[in-house]
């Protein structure tokens, strides 16, 4: 195995920029990607929800919220801000009156909104962690637990209530066993609690300077995506380092085993795929027209990519 992962690595650095190997289109520009085995949820910003079939690369179902009144009193589709699902259950986060955000749970064909605008929630995102409770970032830099069922707050906190002064949030993600969560902001802070209780754990600073747009955390390593126009790379045992980028750099991921990093690196959108270990850049991917907003692995060497257009790529290293 890691003869052909030698063989992989040196193939790639002696190749031209590679192209996607197929696309698929969607409803409209995608938000966020979620994805479950072969079927990959895709977030977009008209208030639907395109569940494709990866196999036969078919949309399979259309998941609608109902339209919300903008600042003018017109109806209009809702902008949907993230996405995330456990067993039967979907969360959104979408947009709602103004400028606040609505919050649904989608569960076989029930459609239910557990949070509305009379909250006056800014909710940057919601994760499930688990079927009873989900977690919420706010733009305040606020991170709220909440019950589901009950429909109430179990605790809500400020990112950085521990000493002066916050930063808007700019992302968060949870370890893959739910017990962590990792946030990022403005400040280009990454931040660890502990999901029970918020007790914090840790802060990694320095590779970053200014807003962070999003972080991936995968097996102890987390990567972020930096306005500074740096990649930056935190591991629980391992030096910090950042890998610089032609442009801003609005999304960054890591494959399942933490080992093999992506980012979107130029202006033309292209995407860089390096080693986390050795820093080596492995291949250049090129095929978005648009500004990248997430990443969804399939395996060590491939995945999905989306951005602010109507379509998802998908891409193969080893092809």
């Amino acid at each position: 195995m890691k003869i052909l992962i030698l063989a992989f690595v040196a193939l790639l650095l002696n190749a031209s920029p590679m192209k996607p190997q197929y696309s698929i289109e969607t409803s409209d520009m995608v938000t966020d990607l979620f994805l479950e085995g072969s079927t990959l949820y895709a977030a977009t910003g008209v208030g639907v929800v395109d569940v494709i079939d990866t196999i036969n690369r078919k949309r399979v179902e259309t998941i609608t919220l109902p339209s919300v009144k903008d600042f003018l009193g017109d109806l209009i589709p809702p902008k949907i801000y993230s996405i995330d699902k456990v067993g039967s259950k979907i969360v959104l986060v979408s947009q709602g009156k103004s400028g606040y955000r609505d919050v649904y749970i989608k569960e076989g064909e029930k459609l239910r909104r557990i949070i509305d605008s009379s909250k006056e929630f800014f909710i940057k995102k919601g994760l499930f962690v688990d079927e009873n409770r989900i977690i919420l970032g706010l733009l305040s830099s606020e991170i709220i637990l909440y019950d589901i069922q009950k429909e109430t707050v179990i605790y809500r906190h400020a990112i950085k209530e521990r000493n002066s002064g916050g930063s808007a949030l700019g992302d968060m993600v949870l370890s893959e066993d739910k017990k962590i969560l990792v946030t990022a902001d403005e400040s280009g802070e990454v931040n660890y609690f502990k999901v029970e209780n918020f007790d914090h754990i840790k802060v990694n600073k320095g590779q970053n300077l200014d807003n962070i747009y999003k972080i991936d955390y995968k097996k102890g390593t987390v990567i972020t995506a930096g306005q500074d126009r740096r990649c930056a790379i935190y591991k629980d045992h391992g030096s910090p380092y950042y890998v610089s980028g032609e442009f801003l750099i609005y999304a960054a991921g890591l494959s399942p085993s933490g080992k093999i990093g992506v980012f979107a690196s130029t202006i033309e959108n292209a995407l860089q795929v390096f080693d986390i270990k050795t820093k080596r850049k492995l291949a250049l991917l090129e095929g978005h027209n648009a500004t990248l907003t997430d990443f969804a692995f399939v395996n060590e060497t491939s995945f999905y990519s989306s951005a602010d257009e109507n379509r998802i790529l998908f891409w193969n290293l080893n092809k």
